[in-house]
């Protein structure tokens, strides 16, 4: 390897670990994907697995984790698993499983479907889930599941299943319903949490949510909430 190629190695790891970034590098014969466990690459790994179904078979993994990895993959199922699995099992320890982060509500960086119903709230319903704020007990509880929402999909519609504010996940994410009944106004976050889905198995989910006050309400007490899984435009650190 010759100096000029020593450098330019040197150069892309120093912006991998210290802007968490993740070099992907796809040919004819396939498509790599390079990054250091221990850096803050959680939301570009989440970004390579949205963009993965349209890469270059065999997928080849090299991350540096106390050391050089290198592994094969010939279908993108298993290569996005893998990725996940390192996600969970890296080096990193986070002092929460919830990080939430307020963004402008734009076609450019929400999901397209938040951006349609906050244009038109007609179609709210079917794809929301509302929560009520309940003053006795200082939290929000589920009163209605949207048969198309993502709940609904892994979970289904009992909204006695689902309290809002019971865990740490439940605090964080609540926060932005308060906000939401004190303006009176909409508010777009991206979201990304630990879920443990009906596979039994704890899942990093990147997500957008809408957040809508409803309207008619005593007190505007309940909140329509919107989500749709998609990357997310931060960095966990």
């Amino acid at each position: 390897m010759s100096m000029s190629e020593l450098a330019a190695n040197s150069h892309t790891e120093n912006i991998m670990f210290e802007q968490g970034a993740v070099r992907v590098t796809e040919g004819r014969n396939g498509t790599e994907i390079r990054w250091l466990a221990q850096s803050p690459c959680v939301a570009s790994l989440f970004a390579v697995m949205h963009w993965l179904p349209r890469a270059t078979t065999p997928i080849v993994l090299r991350f540096h984790a106390s050391g050089w990895f290198e592994e094969f993959y010939n279908n993108v199922k298993t290569a996005t698993e893998r990725i996940e699995a390192i996600i969970l099992r890296g080096d990193r320890h986070f002092p929460v499983r919830t990080f939430v982060e307020e963004v402008e509500a734009s076609r450019k960086v929400v999901a397209t479907l938040l951006i349609d119903i906050l244009e038109d709230q007609s179609m709210a319903e079917v794809y929301s889930v509302e929560c009520e704020y309940n003053n006795s007990n200082d939290r929000f509880s589920v009163e209605r599941i949207g048969a198309r929402s993502p709940i609904a999909r892994f979970y289904g519609t009992f909204t006695n299943s689902f309290p809002c504010t019971v865990s740490s996940y439940g605090e964080r994410v609540s926060a932005g319903y308060r906000a939401v009944l004190s303006s009176g106004h909409p508010r777009v976050d991206h979201v990304l949490a630990a879920f443990r889905l009906p596979d039994n198995q704890v899942h990093w989910v990147p997500y957008h949510r809408l957040i809508l006050p409803v309207s008619g309400r005593e007190k505007g007490s309940r909140v329509r909430v919107v989500s749709q899984i998609a990357p997310v435009a931060f960095q966990v650190i």
